[in-house]
């Protein structure tokens, strides 16, 4: 059997990222993508990686398994913070992966990336995702009550 592959997104990806992203907004209500994928080619995402992989502000991770991409793990830098967003796909969540991406993400804004904490909002009601972020010291620091409430969550890096 095929073991799960947690690693740094490539440009050769991109095409893989971009079906991945379309199926979890097909099967999530939890998981937003800012821009309107029908605009963005490969083409356009190779490079956008690339660019991404260079920095020390941005990071973009995928779970693997079997040739496929399932989970996606993104830090996008927000005033010198990181704004973390996982996704895993549906028939894939419950098997840690989740917490696999995420512990890559740590790790790599503790041990390379120029930020000072992690941030994230997640649906007070996605308990499983709360208590993700709440095993690897996320503290709510506010609650958006909006058409539904979201925790805002931070956590401080310790750097090496």
């Amino acid at each position: 059997m095929a073991e799960v592959n947690i690693r740094v997104a490539e440009p050769e990806d991109a095409k893989d990222i971009l079906n991945l992203l379309r199926q979890l907004e097909t099967e999530s209500d939890t998981f937003l993508v800012d821009a309107d994928l029908s605009q963005i080619t490969a083409e356009m995402e190779a490079h956008q990686i690339e660019l991404i992989n260079q920095t020390r502000t941005n990071f973009l991770g995928v779970a693997e398994y079997d040739g496929q991409l399932i989970g996606i793990v993104t830090v996008d830098e927000v005033d010198q913070n990181g704004e973390v967003g996982i996704a895993v796909l549906n028939e894939f969540q419950q098997n840690g992966i989740a917490t696999a991406l995420l512990d890559m993400s740590i790790d790599w804004a503790e041990n390379y990336s120029q930020l000072t904490e992690l941030i994230l909002s997640v649906y007070v009601d996605n308990i499983a995702a709360v208590k993700l972020y709440r095993n690897f010291n996320f503290e709510v620091i506010a609650t958006v009550s909006a058409k539904r409430a979201q925790y805002q969550m931070k956590r401080q890096l310790k750097k090496a």
